[in-house]
């Protein structure tokens, strides 16, 4: 037989029924209380009324059930006469088919009787309710209601049962709430006057009803006697046809006559040559049944015969399993004998490395000696380490320091210099209103003063009226050299403030390039003690090697203790009696770990009088039985005569407890057959199925029963139950103890799995870091579990699995976990990556970004939620260990994720990482930094230019018809799962040709044209933990193309100076590709795509330099759908610029750049 393993669930599914039976009886008999009475009763009646309809239906199909079985014995027994009777004689009679009908035609009659019946008894009954009726509406009066207060003699009038009943008519609360108005009494009459009038119009129906009735049954009498006239006439037609007629039919029945005479003198003849025959074959059979008769007596002397022998065969093989148990005893022996001459070798090796050991104590102290010092020596290195840290904190803090002084300085400087100019610009200002005098009046200043002089003269000599003005003069030529003497003082002062500024940017010079000596300094020690510290870790691995060595050997020989094969002895359980239930049994079952012993005895089978019948009355059958149990062979009974068998048989099987043996004992059967000898074959009569069930429960000692032998040959199947055989089943071994030695035997082997594996994966580990690249590192990505996530759907448990991409490497993805909110994931990936700037780049600039997608949901390209894990504690060689939130699609919190990331080894950064801007301008650039000057004009048409250029770079959507930043877009990945079952980053081809589309045309916030020189140092950073999603950014970044360090930036510490960088080394390979990537789409409510009902699609072409517009062009349309509804295209295309032309009209689209870009 076949096995299909499954797992064992019967316990769980066992408690989960009950459970879910008690706590369904808790819950009904809660409703059950909230219900009102008289609604719990008219539920009750309404049950009883379809019971009691459902008990009719029922009847009437038995009634026709009856009647479709002796219309099939009709049948038979006339296909049986036609049959029996011979050719050319016909059947008197009525045919089937008439007879059918009338039989039909009788059962509606009787129906309609029946029914006539019913709507008589209705009449009579609503004729009984109109009486009383009428009768209460006479006697009753308008107190009837009020009992009176004081004994009148008179009996209280005792309500009428037939009210109680009629609560289908009408409710009953009229007749209770009589009142003692007149309009009460009005309204009982009219209660009154409705109720006759239903009974009226029921009994018009009821008289229709049974008119109608009446008819049908007079047209289906009619009709009877239309078909009994018609057949009357073809019956005097026929016997007219069969008397009359002419001559011709009179000759041609006499020919007709004449024939089968001959044809019966034949048959005559040949009926004497079969009794002939047949009287031979009479004597025949006698012949044979004497032979026959002495062949049985043969087969009977050979069947004692065969139980004599098979009596020797038993006790041939008691002798030679006797004879095996003495040989396995001295196999067992031998064993031991073995066992004593390894632990002899053991303990000899042993006491050799004992006095080895006990030699080698010198060495050992010297070992012991050498572990000190090294440790002493690393202790010391850790707190030099230390120091040195310190130091460097130090270090680090004053140049913050003298950092910021430097911006101090710098902020004076320039506030100096904006003032310096502002006094220029007033001393110029002034200057030129002086030239403009003497140019326009051809006077210069000496002249003034010799005027001035003169007038002074003047106004001496003049009255002394005039002397006011002289004043006026003078005061304003000593305002002027008062002001030209301030602005002098003012511009020596500023000098001096530069010549001091000017010593102290060189001071703070010589400050940081002795800041820069040291921290080389205490680099170059960090280096060497890291790797002598790698190197004695390389050398205490070896050791661990060493000494996994030896664990594995004693761990051998632990295995070979601990989980050898135990031997398990059962003794036989005499009967009451003393004896044993069978010879065959032995006085003891040896049974190794995980093993058991299985007992099925067959007694006895008793057989029913059906079953006697078919033997015969006067035959003993000659019966035995087959057992059919699990993956063992077939076993059979001996062969017994009689009509009470008893076989005695019992069949031992030694089985393995395991999974597939559970599930037999609790979902199969074993089969017991019984079979019929028939000379030297048989035949299989019945059969009954054993549920070993019980076995499992926990049951002790013999399980006994009785199973029904169910008739399963074809001559046997009308008997049906043929009898009952009387068996016990036994395991030897209790269950508990068969289930605690296999979970032993399970959590040993799991135990050394495990162990086996780590050991391995540990040496493994050892040899490739032996093999490993020093610049390679090796970092453990973890999802440990998700808490608290729901399903987009609130009717069901989401079946989550994770998928996420980490650098450069393909997408990865967790298994999956069913129906489960707090799914236990328990996912680690190991990713090598080499330490070099790309990587540093991207756990300084880039997140983890972790995808949960539910399986059940059918839409794909939603994820049920979303982690974010910042990478930037990685590059300072931190571990990340922690709780993130999840967020789904619309930006709402849906639970969490437990994640852990860590370095196998000590992560350093590149060298171009722990450097200061002025060490990576020195060293990273081949050009030094010139400062270029940028006039004013020239800055401002180069930013006009580029805007102009970038307006011109947007694709030709309005801006109104695409929603703006404030709209907050998110990506939303579209991920299928492909043939591995692994989901992975694609896309839903939809065709193009069968639908109509729209260009759409995107705004520069939806349509994102990347290059792979980009500006990044101009882009100022987010401020207040503000961050731009992939569909707000115009960089695309990826494994192929990584962000590139600027080579233009301006400086803002002097708007007039621009700073010429340098152009990184890599950047060769990537000056020659142009990624444009279209993310998302979002279109608002006044967009005219939704103003024609003709659009049905939509998607993004884009026009960049003389690229043709369809291989720039999305590879499939979306639908429309709603405003504001987010379009997901994620695509992305490498547009090649290796030709000159393209390279120029690059140029020319981009701006103007310095040579070498």
């Amino acid at each position: 037989m076949d096995f299909i393993p499954a797992r064992d669930t019967s316990v769980t599914s066992g408690l989960d029924q009950s459970q879910g039976q008690a706590k369904r009886l808790s819950n009904e008999r809660q409703m059950i209380a909230k219900l009102d009475p008289a609604e719990l009763q008219d539920r009750y009646l309404r049950l009883y009324d379809d019971n009691l309809v459902l008990k009719q239906h029922a009847r009437k199909q038995e009634d026709k059930i009856k009647r479709l079985a002796t219309k099939l014995t009709k049948v038979v027994e006339d296909k049986r006469k036609s049959e029996a009777t011979p050719l050319g004689v016909k059947v008197a009679g009525r045919g089937t088919e008439t007879e059918n009908l009338l039989d039909e035609y009788r059962n509606k009659i009787s129906e309609l009787r029946d029914q006539n019946k019913l709507l008589k008894q209705r009449v009579v009954l609503s004729q009984q309710q109109l009486q009383a009726a009428q009768q209460m509406k006479k006697s009753q009066t308008l107190y009837d209601n009020v009992s009176s207060r004081i004994d009148t003699g008179q009996s209280k009038r005792i309500p009428s049962p037939l009210l109680h009943n009629i609560r289908v008519i009408g409710p009953r609360d009229s007749a209770r709430n009589t009142g003692t108005t007149p309009r009460l009494n009005t309204g009982l009459l009219e209660d009154a006057r409705v109720a006759n009038k239903q009974l009226e119009e029921s009994l018009e129906k009821a008289h229709q009803q049974l008119s109608t009735y009446e008819q049908q049954i007079e047209s289906l009498r009619q009709q009877l006697q239309q078909r009994d006239g018609e057949y009357e006439q073809n019956l005097l037609r026929l016997r007219g046809q069969a008397t009359g007629g002419d001559s011709r039919t009179n000759l041609q029945e006499n020919i007709d006559m004449i024939r089968l005479q001959r044809d019966l003198r034949d048959k005559s003849d040949e009926l004497r040559r079969l009794q002939t025959q047949s009287t031979n074959f009479e004597s025949q059979n006698r012949s044979l049944q004497v032979t026959n008769a002495e062949l049985l007596k043969e087969i009977d002397r050979l069947d004692r015969q065969i139980k004599d022998e098979q009596q020797r065969t038993v006790q041939l093989r008691t002798e030679l399993r006797n004879g095996s148990r003495s040989n396995s005893v001295v196999y067992e022996l031998q064993a031991q004998i073995e066992d004593f001459r390894r632990e002899c070798e053991l303990l000899k090796e042993a006491n050799t490395k004992l006095v080895s050991s006990a030699f080698s104590g010198d060495r050992d102290r010297e070992f012991r000696e050498k572990e000190r010092a090294l440790k002493l020596q690393i202790a010391q290195l850790e707190a030099a380490m230390k120091a040195d840290l310190g130091e460097r904190g130090t270090l680090l803090d004053r140049l913050t320091l003298e950092k910021d002084s430097n911006k101090r300085t710098d902020d004076e400087h320039r506030a100096m210099h904006l003032k310096y100019l502002e006094m220029k610009e007033k001393y110029d200002d002034l200057a030129e209103k002086m030239k403009f005098f003497e140019r326009e009046s051809d006077i210069n200043m000496k002249e003034i003063e010799e005027a001035l002089i003169i007038l002074r003269q003047r106004k001496q000599r003049q009255e002394p009226n005039f002397e006011f003005l002289q004043k006026v003069d003078d005061e304003k030529g000593k305002n002027l050299n008062r002001r030209l003497l301030e602005l002098e003082s003012q511009l020596a002062e500023t000098a001096n403030e530069l010549e001091k500024t000017r010593n102290l940017l060189f001071m703070q010079y010589k400050i940081n390039r002795d800041y820069k000596l040291e921290v080389d300094c205490v680099q170059r020690k960090l280096d060497e003690n890291q790797s002598e510290f790698q190197s004695r870790i390389l050398e205490s691995g070896q050791l661990l090697d060493i000494r996994a060595e030896r664990i594995q050997k004693l761990e051998k020989a632990l295995k070979d203790v601990a989980y050898g094969t135990r031997q398990y002895r059962v003794q036989e359980q005499p009967a009451v009696d003393g004896n044993l239930t069978n010879d065959l049994i032995e006085d003891a079952v040896e049974l190794e770990r995980g093993q058991n012993l299985i007992e099925v005895h067959i007694s006895r089978a008793s057989f029913n009088e059906r079953a006697l019948e078919y033997f015969g009355k006067n035959t003993d059958p000659s019966t035995f039985c087959s057992l059919e149990f699990f993956e063992h062979e077939l076993q059979m009974t001996p062969i017994v005569k009689g009509r009470t068998p008893e076989y005695d048989f019992t069949a031992q099987y030694i089985v393995n407890v395991d999974d597939f043996l559970l599930y037999y004992l609790q979902k199969e059967y074993t089969v017991i057959e019984l079979h019929q000898t028939v000379g030297q074959s048989f035949q299989t009569i019945a059969r009954c199925k054993l549920s070993l069930k019980q076995l499992i429960e926990g049951n002790q000692g013999r399980l006994h029963g009785t199973a029904k032998l169910i008739a399963s040959h074809q001559d046997t199947i009308d008997i049906g139950t043929f009898g009952v055989v009387e068996y016990w089943v036994r395991l030897r071994v209790p269950m508990e103890q068969a289930f605690r030695l296999l979970k032993e035997k399970m959590k040993a082997q799991g135990y050394l799995v495990t162990t086996s594996r780590q050991s391995t994966k540990t040496a493994d580990d050892i040899d490739q870091h032996r093999e490993m690249d020093p610049n390679m590192n090796e970092l453990t990505i973890a999802i440990l579990s998700c808490s608290n996530v729901k399903a987009s759907s609130p009717d069901h448990q989401p079946d989550l699995y994770c998928i996420y991409k980490f650098y450069d490497f393909a997408d990865h993805d967790t298994i999956t976990i069913p129906s489960s909110n707090n799914p236990n994931l328990d996912d680690r990936a190991q990713y090598p990556v080499p330490m070099d700037a790309d990587l540093d780049r991207y756990l300084k600039q880039a997140q983890l970004t972790v995808f949960v997608f539910d399986d059940r949901d059918q839409k794909d390209d939603r994820y049920v939620a979303r982690a974010d894990i910042p990478l930037i504690p990685l590059s300072h060689d931190n571990q990340i260990r922690g709780t993130f939130d999840m967020h789904n699609d619309r930006g709402e919190n849906n639970g969490t994720m437990d994640v852990t990331l860590k370095w196998t080894y000590s992560y350093t950064p590149p060298s171009s990482a722990t450097r200061t801007p002025a060490q990576r301008l020195k060293s990273g650039s081949s050009v030094p930094r010139e400062p270029l000057a940028l006039l004013p004009d020239e800055s401002i048409s180069g930013h006009k230019t580029l805007a102009e250029k970038q307006k011109e770079m947007n694709i030709k959507l309005k801006s109104r018809d695409v929603l703006g930043p404030d709209s907050e877009p998110r990506t939303k990945p579209d991920l299928s799962r492909n043939s591995s079952g692994s989901r992975s980053p694609t896309f839903a081809q939809q065709p193009r040709n069968g639908h109509q589309r729209t260009s759409s045309n995107a705004s520069s916030h939806s349509k994102q044209v990347s290059f792979d020189n980009r500006i990044d140092r101009a882009q100022p950073h987010p401020q207040n933990g503000d961050h731009l999603t992939p569909s707000e950014t115009s960089r695309t970044v990826s494994p192929d193309n990584p962000p590139i360090p600027t080579t233009r930036y301006v400086d803002e510490s002097d708007p007039d100076i621009v700073y010429q960088g340098s152009t990184p080394i890599n950047s060769k390979k990537l000056d020659d590709t142009v990624t444009i990537g279209v993310h998302e789409l979002v279109l608002n409510d006044k967009c005219s795509v939704f103003a024609d009902d003709n659009c049905e699609k939509v998607f993004v072409s884009v026009e960049f330099l003389n690229y043709p517009a369809e291989d720039l062009e999305t590879p499939y349309a979306l639908p429309k759908g709603e405003p504001k509804q987010r379009h997901s295209f994620n695509f992305q295309t490498d547009c090649s610029v290796r030709d000159q032309a393209k390279k120029k009209l690059l140029t020319d689209f981009i701006g103007p750049q310095s040579d070498g870009e």
